[in-house]
């Protein structure tokens, strides 16, 4: 579906809309896809890999793990990955090396020289398996793609690892597919031969991991491009992968802009579409397409952009129509510590510019998106078409695939409210209509007194949190391991009448419908 651009016109609105929005999600379609238990993931920036490995980052992973079926993916990978040297001798895990424009200490332009001691942070992180990025550029350096490589492999475990991604938005240093193809062929065949893979064993290699501003815009070549060129032919490919970012800079960074760029469904749905050749090219092969990096803004924002409340409600929207879409992964940004556009900041090693350690805003969305997908079964989801005038709202159904059974609905409500200008909190109401013999739905939110606007606890105090299903995670208060401000989950039970429950969704809100014996 592609939505006309008028809805970036339409104005901003607190109010409930005077009819309320019926939903008949009883039927599963045949073709809605299953969503691997492993859809929630996360992704750091590589040459952070030891920031972020501590007791806190461990914490707020495995609080996830712990709601999903199968572990989550932690990608380590990013821009750094592909400008490291390695000194065999150096005994600091990290050098930013001050050379070649090198921008020191935490630019994406940063060079960097790794000691033996940076690969203990791939211990960490037992909750997860790991995407270990293979060093690549312009030319080929063999020596240090085999150093990283071998060294992560033997720190990760080869049971944990869930990829060898080959290099990261090639596009940039490899001016056709077929370079990149080259190139990548020439260090596939050399990890293997490394690390002794046979059969089976071998399909365990990512490609592309191509660039956010090049997806569907013909700038530079692309993933199906780089298919076309014989990048599978080999058949030892486990999946494709690609770069999303939603807002670019530079932006008027106001509540307008918010909801007309960022708290939109349609510029949601109309940016995801130029994905859509990306995940056919995989899916024609029989391979998963994940968005191994995506995130709300791409830069340049302000905090309430960039790890606010209004993020988590993207982050929400985003992961659900990607589901969809047929995605199989999305891979929450974690980033680097002096990165705002994060779920959690890691520790304070970039106080100067992004104070840390905390959780950030978005974070519980993680656990809304796990939720909604469940651990026991398999659960097909689907999105519920709400016409073309409803800019602001979502809704998407889950079902047990075998069955067909109606499990759990997705309300999202993106109309943006800002509680720090005060006035009057609008909301939707949802009529849905439910199977016969269901009584009554249970019903969990996630939710900010402050809407769109709030930051989190560890940023902003008391009056900032965010919560899903009343559970908060914090550095200060529980080191990430999330807690229950009541001691137990908050939830509220609708009665159904003639068939049907109404959900009242407050702007600014999403919610989960847990169909009740089913």
């Amino acid at each position: 579906m592609h939505y006309s651009n008028l809805s970036l016109c339409l104005p901003l609105l607190n109010a409930t809309t005077t009819q309320a929005v019926s939903l008949d999600p009883a039927t599963k379609d045949d073709d809605a896809p299953i969503v691997p238990k492993d859809f929630v993931g996360f992704g750091i920036e590589n040459a952070f890999l030891n920031n972020y490995a501590n007791d806190f980052s461990n914490n707020l992973i495995a609080s996830i793990a712990d709601r999903m079926g199968a572990p989550p993916v932690l990608r380590v990978g990013g821009t750094s990955g592909d400008k490291f040297s390695y000194d065999p001798s150096q005994t600091e895990n990290r050098i930013c090396l001050e050379r070649n424009g090198s921008d020191c200490p935490n630019g994406s332009d940063a060079y960097y020289s790794l000691g033996p001691s940076f690969f203990e942070g791939f211990q960490s992180f037992q909750s997860a398996k790991i995407n270990i990025q293979a060093p690549l550029n312009s030319t080929v350096n063999l020596t240090m793609t085999l150093a990283y490589v071998t060294q992560a492999w033997e720190n990760v475990g080869a049971e944990r690892v869930d990829a060898i991604a080959l290099g990261n938005e090639p596009e940039w240093y490899d001016a056709t597919a077929e370079k990149y193809v080259d190139d990548a062929l020439q260090i596939q065949a050399a990890i293997i031969d490394a690390l002794n893979l046979t059969g089976d064993a071998r399909k365990i290699f990512e490609a592309s991991n191509t660039a956010s501003e090049n997806a569907g815009t013909g700038n530079k070549w692309k993933l199906s491009d780089a298919l076309s060129a014989g990048m599978n032919n080999n058949g030892l490919l486990k999946n494709t992968a690609e770069h999303y970012y939603q807002v670019k800079p530079p932006q008027t960074w106001n509540d307008a802009t918010m909801q007309a760029r960022m708290l939109n469904h349609y510029t949601i749905t109309n940016r995801l579409a130029n994905y859509s050749e990306s995940i056919q090219a995989s899916k024609a092969m029989g391979l998963p397409y994940y968005i191994d990096e995506d995130a709300a803004v791409l830069g340049g924002a302000p905090p309430q952009f960039q790890s606010g409340f209004g993020y988590a409600l993207w982050a929400v929207d985003f992961n659900l129509l990607c589901m969809t879409r047929g995605v199989a992964r999305v891979n929450n940004l974690a980033g680097r510590p002096s990165a705002s556009r994060q779920f959690w900041v890691p520790d304070d090693s970039a106080v100067d510019t992004n104070t840390g350690p905390q959780v950030r805003a978005p974070f519980p969305a993680a656990a809304y998106v796990a939720d909604f997908i469940g651990a026991e079964g398999d659960t097909a989801v689907q999105e519920i078409d709400l016409g073309e005038d409803r800019p602001y709202l979502s809704a998407y159904s889950a079902y047990d695939n075998a069955s067909g059974a109606l499990l759990r609905l997705a309300l999202v409500n993106l109309r943006l409210y800002n509680g720090t200008l005060g006035g009057e909190r609008g909301s939707e109401d949802f009529n849905v209509t439910l199977p016969a013999g269901v009584t009554s739905v249970t019903v969990r939110r996630l939710h900010a007194d402050l809407g769109a606007a709030a930051q989190g606890f560890d940023y902003a105090g008391p009056t900032h949190n965010v919560s899903w299903a009343g559970e908060q995670w914090s550095y200060s208060v529980d080191l990430g391991k999330g807690h229950y401000t009541t001691g137990s989950p908050v939830m509220e039970t609708i009665n159904v009448d003639d068939g049907v429950a109404t959900v009242n969704v407050l702007n600014s809100e999403a919610v989960i419908v847990y169909i009740d014996g089913m």
